[in-house]
């Protein structure tokens, strides 16, 4: 039976850059989604689609709570298991009389599966935002207009690359600390794939070396350790073995 290969770190089909090998699977943690990429769902995952929908709702409405990003520092600092106090799901259960479980209670399968929706769940609004290509390029051209460039100058000439002008999704979006939430749902022998050269940029900077996967192979393979793991989240977890990364081979 072939190894599984999981698209990595950008659970949104839309986000997945070049030919995809055959067999890559995005990971779905719960989530439905019209798309005709393949994606995989565990059976362990301990909460159902309506499930992760109400908690996504109620993580919402806490966050609406918040008008700037810098008001929720305070509860980052304290951990997910502490996103459930103050929400919607708490003066319900208040409301009911039901007990609400303690921190060191809470399910870690549990609060992998919902840190990874609320990743898909950014990269989605990101997916949307970038979907208005059309009105950035006709906002370039009105920046263009405004600075008096005509047709043979360009921003890049200017100094300003379209990196600048335009979002990235390994610039704006958070994936380097869920790997380890992802790590508890692969299978033994499971590889994860990089499409995102801007990633596979990032983990070459963290001196992951890629050499290709077999002699006549298009692709590169690194190795993750425990090590490596720290290095790309910040966190020491255990890991049975060694995690395989592939990326084509174009990439650096």
């Amino acid at each position: 039976m072939a190894e599984k290969l999981v698209h990595f770190p950008w659970l949104h089909p839309k986000l997945a850059q070049g030919a995809l090998p055959d067999g890559v699977v995005f990971f779905d943690p719960g989530v439905d989604m019209a798309t005709d990429r393949a994606r995989w769902r565990p059976a362990e995952l301990p909460c159902s689609p309506a499930e992760v929908r109400g908690l996504l709702r109620s993580f919402m409405e806490f966050g609406e709570r918040f008008p700037r990003a810098s008001d929720m520092k305070a509860y980052q600092a304290v951990g997910l298991e502490n996103f459930y106090t103050d929400t919607t799901m708490d003066i319900r259960s208040q409301l009911t009389g039901a007990q609400r479980p303690e921190p060191e209670a809470e399910d870690p399968l549990r609060q992998a599966q919902v840190l990874l929706a609320m990743a898909l769940y950014r990269e989605e609004q990101f997916v949307a935002m970038c979907e208005q290509e059309g009105r950035f390029e006709a906002a370039r051209d009105g920046f263009a207009a405004v600075l008096g460039l005509d047709d043979e100058e360009t921003f890049a000439e200017l100094g300003v690359t379209d990196e600048a002008l335009f979002p990235r999704a390994c610039a704006e979006l958070p994936w380097k600390s869920l790997l380890p939430s992802l790590l508890r749902f692969l299978t033994p022998g499971a590889r994860l794939f990089v499409s995102d050269p801007d990633v596979v940029r990032e983990l070459a900077a963290l001196d992951f070396v890629f050499s290709p996967c077999g002699q006549d192979s298009d692709q590169m393979c690194c190795l993750l350790d425990e090590d490596g793991l720290a290095r790309i989240c910040g966190s020491r977890v255990a890991l049975p073995e060694p995690l395989t990364i592939v990326a084509p081979s174009l990439q650096p």
